[in-house]
């Protein structure tokens, strides 16, 4: 049976780029943009799309497989996301007609303090202490958001969920150009500092292979296997206690971190209600704060539709791509930005109002302030007045039943904070510098922050993740997310514009040219396809542009029907990261 030899080759190749039968791939080449009846995922990389193809082949539901393809990616994509760092999860069930969000983003130690980043010592020799080294390690929530996932949404067994990832340890995945380029940058960043080298030999050692260089099909193989066999037999409590758990705080406070074992120990996933918008009569969920990116998408989407309204046209009669079009959404997007510097945070700490920035009331204050001839001024997008995810992975899953998976996970910048539990394997997150870590100043990704996301003990910093599922006659038609810091707003808020109002495939939408600006710093960033004939133009209508020959990387996952009212699945991984989807 063609779907037997097809499932054997997902379990025996997980480690290459699986060829099968033409026209019945489990994998398929990027240029292609096959059909899939049964369920289709697409990760950021191969391996992992088929981690989550076996799951679903072997019985297990959309969670099973976002759970598989989750720990797939600890092991193949460790400089973006992984063990030692968070996530948020968007899971729709269509029987129920249900949308839950699992919020397992990393958390502020105990000792955390709003000036504990001002207090550390400065040292020009090195990166702020909320970038690099122990104190900018939060605690970690993907061993126990995924854990949480597989019991109380899943059908399999966590230890069989966790065997593709297992076996890719063992097996090795060969390297891509992706591992190529980000061992580069690390190597490069390392050496840039006077110390790293000793300071995060771990790291080296692990991850970087000692600091030769890896040519491109060498087989890298993964230091996590311990870990994972631990949380096969033990859930959560086999990474959060006992000797794992021990080894984590300990390299910490040695890097000069403040979080200790019992921070570990007590740390929980929290099940959210999702937020929930409309955008050309579909239902859209996805995730709220310490979200920023769902409040932020939602909003930009409904401004957008409420500038269509007031002015009697579709975004589509602007073309895609076109100086009009770019101009109009880039202003919808400063207001959601400047809004969200201003009044997003932790929402168990601070009060976020979603509803007001969600009304359609407001939309229809944003869409009056568009122009479509000029820019404003950086006040007139918000009320914080503005000075002068590197890392992060998204998948998607879905089934032909309706039910779908979006999740966004991340480790912060590439390779986190550079800490490595040495035993373990475990590459820790820098994600406290996605707190207000120094007010006033900008962080990593050029993000200025209020109050409402200061440090405080157990506080989540605020987020740009985004995973969103777009919901029509209760079947998920959409699940969708990105990677990349704040661009994981306008590259997840393009995806869906592509798809829904220029009736893109779901690999289209996730491989289009894209642009990016979030208020401030105040620069319309345009990849090389397009700015070339657009920048003087737009120039001209006030905005300040650059180039960038890639904005974020984006994943999704699609359904409708063909000519016979059949359901296709469809599977878009963004060539940016080399990503490829997997289907049966």
């Amino acid at each position: 049976m063609v779907a037997d030899w097809v499932g054997v080759c997902a379990a025996m190749l997980l480690i290459l780029l699986l060829i099968t039968t033409p026209g019945r791939s489990a994998v398929v080449v990027a240029d292609e943009v096959p059909g899939y009846q049964r369920g289709v995922v697409a990760a950021d990389h191969a391996a992992a799309s088929a981690a989550g193809l076996q799951i679903l082949q072997q019985g297990g539901n959309v969670v099973d497989a976002a759970v598989a393809t989750s720990f797939a990616l600890a092991v193949v994509r460790p400089a973006s996301c992984g063990l030692g760092g968070g996530g948020f999860m968007v899971i729709w069930d269509a029987e129920r007609r249900e949308c839950v969000t699992l919020d397992y983003r990393e958390r502020a130690p105990a000792a955390a303090t709003a000036d504990m980043f001002l207090r550390a010592a400065a040292d020009s020799t090195a990166e702020p202490g909320s970038v690099r080294g122990g104190l900018a390690c939060g605690i970690p929530g993907t061993v126990a958001g995924l854990c949480l996932a597989s019991e109380r949404y899943g059908r399999l067994p966590l230890r069989q969920v966790l065997q593709p990832a297992i076996q890719l340890c063992r097996r090795g995945v060969p390297a891509d150009q992706h591992d190529l380029e980000v061992q580069q940058t690390a190597l490069q960043r390392i050496r840039r500092y006077p110390n790293y080298e000793s300071k995060y030999a771990a790291l080296q050692r692990l991850y970087l292979n000692n600091g030769q260089p890896w040519v491109k099909g060498e087989v890298i193989r993964s230091p996590l296997e311990t870990t994972l066999l631990l949380i096969a037999e033990h859930g959560a409590d086999g990474f959060y206690r006992g000797a794992a758990g021990a080894a984590i705080a300990e390299t910490i406070q040695a890097a000069g971190g403040v979080f200790t074992a019992d921070d570990l120990a007590d740390y929980t996933p929290t099940v959210r209600e999702p937020v929930r918008g409309q955008f050309h009569g579909r239902d859209i969920f996805t995730m709220p704060p310490p979200s920023s990116g769902g409040v932020a998408v939602l909003q930009t989407l409904q401004t957008l539709q409420a500038w269509e309204q007031r002015n009697g046209r579709s975004l589509s009669d602007l073309q895609h791509n076109s100086i009009d079009y770019i101009h109009v959404v880039t202003e919808a997007l400063k207001h959601a930005f400047a809004d969200r510097a201003e009044f997003l945070g932790d929402s168990d700490y601070v009060t976020v109002p979603v509803q007001r920035l969600l009304s359609a009331d407001y939309a229809q204050q944003m869409a009056a302030k568009i122009d479509l001839q000029r820019t404003l001024s950086s006040a007139e997008y918000g009320r914080f007045f503005s000075r002068t995810d590197a890392g992060t992975s998204h998948f998607s899953v879905m089934d032909a039943a309706g039910n779908a998976v979006a999740c966004t996970e991340t480790i912060n910048l590439t390779f986190g904070s550079f800490v490595v539990v040495p035993e373990y394997g475990i590459v820790l997150n820098n994600q406290m510098d996605d707190f207000a870590a120094e007010p006033g100043k900008p962080n990593a990704f050029g993000l200025l922050q209020s109050v409402q996301n200061a440090v405080a003990p157990g506080k989540r910093p605020l987020s740009s993740m985004s995973p969103l599922i777009m919901v029509a006659d209760g079947r998920a038609i959409l699940a969708s997310g990105a990677s990349g810091g704040p661009r994981i707003i306008t590259a997840t808020l393009q995806q869906v514009l592509n798809r829904d109002v220029f009736g893109m495939t779901v690999d289209e939408a996730v491989s289009a040219a894209r642009f990016h600006h979030q208020w401030s710093p105040n620069k319309l960033l345009l990849e090389d396809a397009i700015a070339e004939s657009v920048a003087v133009e737009l120039q001209q209508r006030g905005h300040e542009t650059g180039r960038s020959g890639s904005l974020a990387a984006t994943q999704g996952t699609a359904a409708s029907r063909d000519g016979d009212r059949r359901i296709l699945l469809q599977g878009g991984s963004d060539p940016r990261k080399h990503g490829i989807p997997a289907g049966f």
